[in-house]
């Protein structure tokens, strides 16, 4: 080891709250070069007012093969337990890298202690004193305090930041760290962990459930990222983003530092406008803004009194007014909205407070600076601010507005008009009652964006939300003034659909939360609510939102058309499956693709009935989810291969025929099943919701569905398309087309038909029934359960009854079962009517006339009968379709007849 390491440390370390170190060789040497080095460093924590320090002699350190253990009664072992990279996979039994070259150690008996880690996810069994650290482009070490109980995961950096593991325990004695070169793992249950992801610019690795995963805070920031774990179906991260609040850029610590230094207030609150509006903030810097703002207005009251000249005071105090506001509409801006998240709610709805309060301090100061009766406004992008100073002599009715003309020529009417149409007023006796002095002093301010951020926790199943813009209206320095005569103030809705049960509320400094208490509406309707209150302080309306319930009535009469529609469509898609696969006499490709689609709707139809419920047991759910999604897009798959068959009979007309059936098979049944699969490895737990069987759509994965889905009917379409150019040109030479061509393209044009509708059909199905899954309107649910039903219905239709070569193989197949010719009716006793007779007539007169026109002979032959039925040897009248038939019909007088001779 490089004598110089230890100087290093010490002279950038020794006696500092955070410490940052390049580790490259310009600063600590290349004693060793081409070989791979790792830093280790020990430090103590010292209360702050221990300035001294004791010299101890450093223990002896070595460098040896194996991993450096210290002796002590107690041991802490870190294990690696998954491998850290993007996309991260999940942990496994098989070691995935050699093990790293042993480490460098040095310690001290008065200091903790660091060991070098490889980038792995590590899970500290006990607490400690030791900072792990991993060093090759940078070395950081920070202090955070910790719960005991806190149950702590580190994860390291992929890129070579530095690591650090915080601890509240005082270091006593050394403790011991063993890194085990062995990298076989345990296989931990994946359904336990949350995986990885990269949030805030920082790559989070698998955690366990009900564990914190800490890392150092990203851009340089100090202080340290949390995210923690918790249990769910799947498990997921404790908030929608991981816990910045400790994170402060340097930027913003460096202000606060001169703050107290006695550096020029207004330098210091130009530059945290500059800096609010141009850099990255965290969550800890949304705190560390509002705490310079509080800072800046003390001392600003007491440097003020130190200008003989009112007119300076009054020019410095707005010029920091300025800053102020700039930086607090810098906080509001959507590109800060990021830092907000950050914080946990409670700690938002904190800052929010600080940021209420201290503008309204800062305003004060203003104020109290003016000697005379004058107003003065400013606007920013996300505050408007007015402050008024009134003689007593001249009080009357007060109203502030937000719609005022902009201060620049140039600025656009839309930044004003995000607050526009709210109003507040004062009445005089209200004003006259709370006025000291000669003079009366009132500040007026207007946020927007504000209600993003005050929005309150749901209570009781009911969503409320902050349906307008926060204003501010305070007289004197009194933050709650009651009023002899209420206060109006009128508030513009910020949704209008959907919101009821309008409150009139305001924000409660103590509490940090919004309050009813003195407020009530005095008329509301679907824009605007008028609201009047009996004290000053901030003002905004909370309406409920519920989500779209459907009546008892639609649910039992959507249940109804689920499952009467549902089993209508299977029964006509069995019936259609079985007719495609057992009548020999129907087999081609395109009878093959029928069947396939009716299989693959059949089965998709039946999970949706059984399954898409079954949300209380997680596995099942997750399975039917994937079933459903691969069984629909095979029958989008294969409804897509329908079109392109019928293009490519149109375009094969006069070449031999080939079959591609192993292709289509491949296709319709290779590519969902790729497409599942990559979508269950990407996200598996995204199968399954809390209301249905179906794919998640909070996070994007329905796309996995719909994408193809989109893909396939517009790709119908073109082949349908392609399909009908070809007919219309072949129609154009219709006078030199044989017959054959003739019977080919009529019989193209009831198949177009049939696919185009069939493409509708499954197209408005699948778009009413994902609005439906994921809005739950009345009509969408309608719309779903009627076309979904239709399905079935229509394939059974269109492709077997209205088929021609499908009814001849019906009734071939009701010809060889007499048995089923008597359920339907067509039986004939002893000296009965001749109505089966006709009935047999009419059937043999179609099934005896050929595809083109020609009739063709057939012969009869029965046993012999004594007696001839009634003008059985006289020709059949002129001009009947049998005309030119020769036909022998002899019956026995038996009372069960059967039809002999009937080809």
């Amino acid at each position: 080891m490089a004598p110089k390491s230890r100087r290093v440390l010490q002279a950038k370390c020794n006696q500092q709250q955070n410490c940052s170190i390049q580790a490259s060789t310009s600063l600590f040497g290349e004693p060793c070069p081409g070989t791979l080095k790792y830093l280790e460093a020990h430090y103590r924590c010292v209360p702050p007012a221990l300035t001294t320090t004791t010299n101890r002699p450093s223990p002896p350190w070595m460098m040896t093969s194996q991993p450096s253990v210290w002796s002590t009664a107690k041991a802490v072992t870190l294990r690696p337990t998954a491998p850290t990279g993007v996309g991260g996979a999940p942990p496994s039994s098989t070691p995935t890298s050699p093990p790293p070259p042993p480490p460098v150690v040095m310690s001290t008996a008065t200091s903790s202690s660091a060991a070098p880690a490889p980038q792995h996810h590590h899970k500290v069994t006990a607490p400690s004193t030791t900072t792990t650290t991993t060093t090759t482009t940078s070395t950081t070490a920070a202090t955070s305090t910790l719960s005991p109980n806190d149950s702590i995961v580190y994860n390291p950096p992929l890129y070579g930041s530095e690591t650090v593991e915080p601890s509240n325990q005082p270091a006593t004695s050394p403790t011991s760290i063993a890194y085990e070169d062995n990298r076989q793992v345990e296989s931990i249950d994946e359904g336990e962990m949350c995986p990885p992801e990269t949030a805030r610019g920082l790559m989070w690795n698998w955690t366990k459930v009900g564990e914190v995963s800490v890392q150092p805070c990203p851009g340089g920031a100090s202080g340290l990222a949390r995210w923690g774990c918790v249990s769910g179906r799947p498990p997921h991260r404790a908030s929608l983003t991981p816990d910045l609040s400790e994170c402060r850029s340097v930027w913003l610590t460096a202000l606060n530092t001169r703050i107290a230094d006695g550096d020029s207030i207004i330098n210091i609150a130009n530059e945290l406008s500059q800096v609010t509006d141009s850099k990255t903030l965290y969550g800890g810097d949304m705190m560390t803004t509002t705490e310079i703002m509080k800072k800046m207005a003390k001392r600003m009251s007491q440097d003020i009194k130190t200008f003989p000249d009112q007119r300076q005071r009054e020019a410095i105090v707005r010029e920091l007014l300025n800053g102020v506001v700039k930086s607090g509409s810098n906080l509001l801006d959507p590109a800060q909205l990021p830092s907000w998240r950050d914080l946990t709610h409670l700690e938002q709805m904190r800052v929010a407070t600080s940021l209420l309060i201290e503008i309204e301090e800062n305003s004060f100061l203003l104020a109290d600076t003016v000697v005379r009766e004058k107003t003065v406004e400013h606007k920013e992008k996300n505050i408007l601010l007015a402050v008024k100073v009134i003689k007593m002599s001249n009080v009357g009715t007060e109203e502030f507005s937000s719609i005022v003309t902009p201060s620049n020529p140039d600025e656009t009417v839309g930044k004003e008009s995000s607050l526009g149409e709210n109003w507040l007023r004062l009445e005089k006796k209200a004003l006259l009652d709370n006025s000291e002095g000669d003079l009366l002093k009132l500040v007026y301010v207007a946020f927007d964006r504000l209600e993003e951020i005050l929005q309150p926790l749901p209570r009781d199943n009911v969503s409320r939300v902050v349906n307008s813009k926060v204003i501010s209206a305070s007289l004197g320095h009194g933050r709650h003034i009651q009023l002899s005569q209420p206060v109006t103030i009128s508030l513009k809705h910020i949704r209008t659909e959907n919101v009821t049960n309008p409150k009139c509320v305001f924000w409660d400094y103590l509490m940090s939360s919004w309050s009813e208490e003195g407020c009530h509406v005095h008329t509301t309707n679907s824009t605007h609510t008028v609201c009047m209150c009996d004290h000053l302080t901030n003002f905004a309306i909370l309406m409920d939102i519920q989500a779209t319930v459907l009546a008892d009535e639609h649910q039992i009469t959507l249940t109804i058309i689920t499952y009467t529609g549902c089993i209508i469509s299977i029964v006509c898609m069995i019936l259609a499956t079985i007719t495609f696969q057992f009548f020999r006499g129907l087999k081609s490709d395109r009878t093959t693709i029928h069947k396939n689609l009716c299989l693959c709707l059949l089965i998709a139809e039946t999970l949706f009935l059984v399954g898409i419920g079954q949300t209380h047991q997680a596995i099942l759910c997750g399975v039917v989810a994937g079933l459903l999604h691969f069984f629909f897009l095979c029958a989008f798959a294969w409804m897509f291969l329908e079109g392109f068959q019928l293009y490519v009979m149109l375009i094969e007309v006069f070449e031999v025929e080939k079959s591609r059936l192993r292709w289509y098979y491949l296709f319709a049944y290779g590519v969902p099943l790729v497409i599942v699969c990559v979508s269950c490895l990407i996200d598996p737990f995204s199968y399954g919701t809390d209301r249905y069987c179906w794919l998640r759509a909070d996070n994007y994965f329905i796309f996995s569905f719909v994408g193809p889905v989109i893909a396939v009917i517009i790709a119908n379409l073109v082949f349908l398309c392609l399909a009908i150019f070809v007919m219309c040109r072949h129609a154009n030479t219709s006078i030199a087309m044989k017959t054959k061509e003739h019977s080919r393209l009529a019989k193209a044009r009831v198949w177009l038909r049939s696919a185009l509708v069939l493409v509708f059909l499954l197209g408005l199905t699948w778009l009413f029934g994902l609005l439906y899954l994921n809005e739950e309107t009345v009509i969408m649910a309608y719309l779903f359960c009627t076309l979904n039903s239709l399905q079935g219905m229509f394939i059974f239709v269109f492709h077997c009854l209205r088929n021609e070569k499908v009814q001849k193989e019906y009734r071939k197949f009701l010809r060889r079962h007499v048995w089923l010719s008597k359920c339907l009716g067509c039986q004939e006793a002893s000296g009965a009517s001749s109505q089966c007779v006709a009935e047999g007539k009419e059937r043999r007169t179609s099934l005896y006339t050929g595809s083109h026109g020609n009739a063709q002979s057939t012969e009869s032959t029965s046993a012999s009968s004594n007696a001839a039925p009634p003008g059985a040897g006289l020709p059949p009248p002129h001009g009947t379709s049998v005309g030119r038939t020769q036909m022998n019909i002899t019956t026995k007088a038996k009372p069960n007849p059967t039809y002999q001779g009937i080809i």
